[in-house]
């Protein structure tokens, strides 16, 4: 830890904690620590009034997001640098958004072309009647896709999706005896595509669809990978498989065609404007300095609770019953993100 880096914790440590009812005292509390961002979708409004933070701790949490090279740092993000220290490799997930190096950007938009013509593709009849489809992944793979249709598909679905995860048969039985395989295609979302949850469950489909009277089951499968040479290896044709960069992480991977059930779902129009909306925050975060960056502020927020209270737990609680899967999405996402036993740099916690 730096000079600097460790001044700001001291710093941050010696500044009184007020309490909330001390913080309200101030009528202008809720205006301060609360703000409206504008999306595509329509305002959403963020509010950190009801949390412990006040004017001290905010400016002395940006002493810190400045010795730790903050702004440099997400610079380096979007620029399509080797920040995934583990890896060796660049971390791109807002590229899949239209936010990040050119060339990124560029190469997700020729993906997303493609996952777009098989959309349409099938939506116009071009591969057969199909009803269904059913969705094979794990983590993130499988986590994203869920949590979207189910918020965003309760008033119905052009294709009816069903996500399978777990490697128990009766997560498969469950989509099968809802689906008839003549009007069905599968998904099979790995990364690597060796993934054992996701290729096990790939077989119990093939022989499903067979059994089902499908000639060519191979021919109804769509592989979603980053790795498209083992998916063409293993038999899915090469007009079937939407690839996705290795620097997508999994559980980002959403944005990339991991999000193929949501646009076949929704249809493509309806995932850009998703992609869109995702974009504009992306932008956000990129552009707004200091408090004003929301994203920066919810860190400190948590930073705050973490390490000058050391409380252990956060709730979530999605108030809204479309985002019943929102806290299993989140919970997946941070803990491989930030749940690791070693430091950025190798070192142990």
């Amino acid at each position: 830890m730096s000079e600097a880096v460790s001044a700001a914790w001291s710093a941050l440590n010696a500044l009184e904690k007020p309490t909330l009812k001390a913080l309200f005292n101030d009528p202008a509390r809720v205006s301060a620590w609360s703000a409206k961002l504008d999306l595509p979708g329509g305002a959403v409004r963020f509010d950190w009034s009801k949390t412990h933070l006040d004017a001290a701790h905010g400016a002395t949490f940006l002493a810190l997001a400045d010795a730790v090279d903050f702004k440099r740092k997400r610079g380096a993000m979007f620029a399509g640098e080797a920040i995934n220290a583990t890896e060796g490799r660049a971390v791109e997930h807002t590229a899949q958004r239209g936010v990040g190096r050119d060339t990124s950007v560029e190469e997700a938009g020729a993906l997303h072309l493609r996952t777009k013509g098989l959309v349409e593709a099938i939506h116009s009849g071009v591969l057969g009647e199909v009803k269904h489809l059913i969705h094979i992944g794990i983590g993130g793979s499988a986590l994203g896709p869920a949590l979207a249709l189910d918020a965003l598909t309760r008033d119905g679905a052009k294709v009816a999706v069903h996500v399978v995860s777990n490697i128990d048969g009766c997560a498969l039985e469950a989509a099968f005896k809802a689906c008839d395989p003549a009007t069905t295609m599968v998904a099979l979302a790995s990364k690597t595509f060796t993934t054992t949850e996701t290729m096990t469950n790939a077989q119990s489909a093939l022989i499903w669809l067979e059994q089902g009277g499908v000639a060519d089951p191979y021919g109804r499968v769509v592989a979603l990978t980053a790795s498209p040479d083992k998916a063409v290896e293993w038999g899915v044709d090469e007009t079937r498989v939407l690839p996705f960069p290795e620097s997508v992480g999994g559980r980002y991977s959403l944005w990339s065609s991991i999000g193929f059930p949501v646009a076949l779902a929704l249809g493509w129009s309806d995932f850009a404007e998703f992609l869109d909306g995702a974009a504009a925050m992306d932008r956000h975060f990129l552009e707004a300095d200091g408090l004003a960056n929301l994203p920066l502020r919810a860190a400190f927020g948590d930073l705050y609770y973490t390490r000058l209270r050391h409380c252990q737990t956060r709730a979530c609680f999605a108030y809204d019953e479309r985002l019943r899967l929102l806290p299993s999405y989140l919970q997946q996402l941070e803990m491989e993100s930030c749940g690791k036993s070693v430091t950025r740099d190798g070192g142990a916690r």
